[in-house]
């Protein structure tokens, strides 16, 4: 490959990378032509974007930006999954993916808040709740006591007329 075509598709994924926030990197190998199309597609409706991209420009482009992955992450073809998601969602759309279609698309490594995860670390994200899950848990934990307050005082509110009532009946009564 060209030396000016090689520096082009560096300097394009550096501006892909400068513009996404978490990503994936997937082994792609072993799906035919229908499977990878079909892979894409699904993937794509689920706001990710895949991308074949060169080891040794990926590598380089990684080596610039001060991210360093196990060497292992790169053996074999890699594929760049970005997308409007955060890491974890789009490893479990993958997850979801190879359960439903039966085939392996390892997880070679990845990229979680600035931070690299290899292979092992990549595939560990799958079992993490998403970042929706996790703000939906923290939700209930607060909310779950804030309603029963409110319930407890809406009671306490509701029982006082009734109490003031019951002794403004009792002092008619003695009254009379």
């Amino acid at each position: 490959m060209a030396r000016r075509l090689k520096v082009m598709m560096a300097d394009q994924l550096r501006q892909r990378l400068d513009n996404a926030g978490d990503l994936l990197l997937v082994d792609f190998s072993g799906l035919n032509s229908d499977e990878d199309f079909t892979a894409r597609k699904e993937l794509r409706t689920e706001g990710l974007t895949v991308g074949v991209v060169k080891n040794s420009i990926l590598r380089r482009v990684f080596a610039d930006r001060g991210n360093e992955f196990p060497e292992e992450t790169y053996a074999g073809p890699l594929a760049l999954v970005l997308g409007e998601t955060d890491a974890i969602s789009a490893s479990k759309s993958i997850a979801g993916w190879r359960k439903k279609n039966g085939k392996v698309m390892a997880l070679k490594g990845g990229m979680l808040e600035g931070e690299a995860l290899g292979p092992a670390e990549a595939e560990q994200l799958v079992k993490m709740p998403s970042v929706q899950e996790t703000r939906t848990a923290v939700v209930s934990a607060i909310a779950g006591p804030l309603t029963s307050l409110v319930a407890i005082s809406q009671n306490l509110l509701t029982g006082v007329p009734g109490v003031l009532q019951a002794i403004a009946d009792k002092q008619s009564k003695e009254g009379e």
